[in-house]
């Protein structure tokens, strides 16, 4: 039994690994930190779960787990986004400058690094549930589901670690984070 919830939690965390790439893809020579990584995915999250109402409403049962306890983990995840804001803000804005080839581009990323954070974050949740959900194939709907339910029982700061770890490996092209320092 032990065995198993250790394979379904690491398949878990390599799927959600995937589910973030396209939000980060891209990025060029700027790498993030784990700790960065890690920050976004507990941040992201609400917005996830969000997106993928949006995006698999009517491709998920109605008695699904997003149906019964997305709420509950939303919420879970929803009372450290204060406290994970700092590091995935930066990490954020690391990638999404990596990303921004124009001068203009970078100076508007620049500009909302100064705004404050309660400006700043309901356009992060917004984008996030935007880009998240315009990129969720409707056929992987429920097979994503079943990857956030097997994900739900681990810690959320443990997930993002997962995560973190994972998104290192998976396309380091795409999102490349920092390697350890001994």
């Amino acid at each position: 039994m032990m065995r198993m919830v250790s394979t379904r939690g690491l398949a878990t965390a390599a799927a959600c690994a995937l589910a973030m790439q396209p939000m980060a893809a891209q990025a060029q020579q700027t790498c993030v930190t784990e700790a960065e990584v890690g920050a976004i995915a507990i941040y992201s999250v609400p917005s996830f779960v969000q997106a993928m109402r949006l995006r698999c409403g009517s491709a998920l049962s109605a008695n699904g787990y997003i149906a019964r306890r997305g709420d509950s983990l939303s919420a879970r995840y929803a009372t450290l986004q204060a406290r994970v804001w700092p590091r995935a803000k930066a990490g954020l804005l690391k990638t999404l400058g990596a990303q921004s080839s124009a001068a203009q581009g970078r100076q508007m990323l620049d500009s909302i690094g100064t705004l404050p954070d309660e400006a700043v974050r309901p356009l992060v949740d917004a984008w996030i549930v935007q880009e998240t959900s315009a990129r969720i194939p409707v056929q992987n709907c429920q097979r994503l589901e079943w990857v956030v339910e097997a994900l739900s029982p681990v810690d959320p700061e443990v997930a993002g670690g997962l995560i973190a770890a994972i998104v290192g490996l998976v396309d380091p092209d795409k999102m490349p984070v920092c390697p350890r320092r001994a």
